[in-house]
């Protein structure tokens, strides 16, 4: 128990010294955040009392405001051809290959035609036998003799056999497969000696000349958007390949299920650089004003009573700094547009604004 009661002097000994040394290192830095603080508030009270606070300022008027926004879309040929036969048969000719141009109305492949073929030249044959039958029954009738019962039904037979050759005829060309518009072969399907059937791809033709961009945007841009206004479009796939274009046409339908609508932009391809279904960002442009004020929006703040900026007053024919409300509008990069609360020709503070409060005496350099 003598033990416990020696020590315990030098263990509060101990702990005094460390709380003193502790509280001499707080006053040491202390006396450094002193120090600099009276400098600061030396070089800020001697500047409000000799020259006023230092502020860049910039004198406001109208210039041309323009807010864009930004879609992706995906590019569509205007002419696409899906080439199927209207009528089954087996290949017998592919006359082309695919990556080959080729142009509206040129033969692309053939089907087995030979039973067709074989049935034209019959019918053909019985024509000109019901032609000759006819003829012999028109003169007998035009002078009288023989049936008229014979007459009809000559001139019948002969009618009949017309109209089974054009229905053969046109059997016939539907077994020739030819191209609907000017275009580029693609995907071409069947080999020589398969059967191609209605309905079943035998190949595409695709027009690279002329592309639909198809861009989904939201319905809150609507009332901004018109047929012919002009768009810029960059191309995913390049870099730094970007075309002009304008607005073809706008849907009159609202998808639910996004609420939005599709913008289709009409492009001709001029260095055949667009490819079918290739990405693409398009940059719209949804307000346009001639006379708008500018400002940094750096220097906009913001209170409980709203935005606010400072700008340059006169007090006595000394410059203060005013705070003044404003109604900002649309931002671009790093400027917004004032709706209300400023005129021209008012001096806005750009720079030194973090320093100065209502009524700061300024220096304008």
């Amino acid at each position: 128990m003598s033990i416990f009661m020696s020590c315990e002097p030098k263990d509060e000994l101990k702990e005094l010294q460390s709380q003193l040394d502790t509280k001499k290192i707080e006053l040491s830095n202390l006396k450094l955040e002193v120090r600099d603080l009276q400098t600061q508030i030396d070089e800020l009270g001697g500047e409000q009392e000799n020259k006023g606070i230092a502020v860049n300022v910039k004198k406001l008027t109208p210039l041309k405001f323009e807010h864009f926004f930004h879609a992706n879309g995906s590019f569509e040929a205007v002419d696409y051809a899906y080439i199927s036969p209207q009528t089954s048969g087996q290949v017998t000719e592919i006359r082309v290959k695919e990556g080959d141009k080729v142009k509206k109305d040129q033969v692309l492949a053939k089907l087995n035609t030979d039973i067709l073929e074989n049935t034209i030249r019959e019918v053909n044959t019985a024509l000109e036998l019901a032609t000759t039958v006819f003829k012999k029954q028109e003169e007998l009738w035009n002078k009288k003799i023989g049936s008229e019962l014979d007459y009809l039904r000559a001139k019948n037979d002969k009618q009949r056999m017309i109209d089974q050759l054009k229905t053969l005829q046109s059997q016939l060309d539907m077994a020739i497969i030819i191209s609907p518009i000017n275009g580029i072969v693609d995907n071409i399907e069947p080999k020589v000696g398969e059967l191609a059937m209605p309905g079943q791809l035998m190949m595409q033709v695709v027009n690279l000349d002329v592309f639909f961009l198809n861009v989904e945007i939201s319905e809150s841009y609507l009332p901004f958007l018109n047929p012919g206004d002009d768009v810029s479009i960059h191309l995913m796939a390049y870099d730094d390949y970007n075309i002009d274009g304008s607005i073809h046409r706008i849907a009159n339908i609202i998808n639910p299920e996004n609420r939005s609508f599709k913008v289709t932009i009409k492009v001709k391809n001029v260095n055949s650089m667009i490819k079918p279904n290739m990405l693409a960002e398009v940059k719209f442009k949804d307000f346009e004003s001639d006379n708008a004020l500018v400002v940094p929006s750096i220097i906009v703040k913001k209170d409980f009573k709203g935005n606010y900026l400072f700008v340059t007053d006169k007090v006595d024919g000394k410059a203060i700094a005013k705070k003044t409300y404003v109604e900002t509008g649309r931002s671009r990069a790093n400027e917004t547009m004032i709706v209300s609360g400023l005129k021209p020709s008012d001096q806005i503070i750009v720079g030194g604004y973090n320093k100065v409060v209502e009524g700061s005496l300024l220096s304008i350099k």
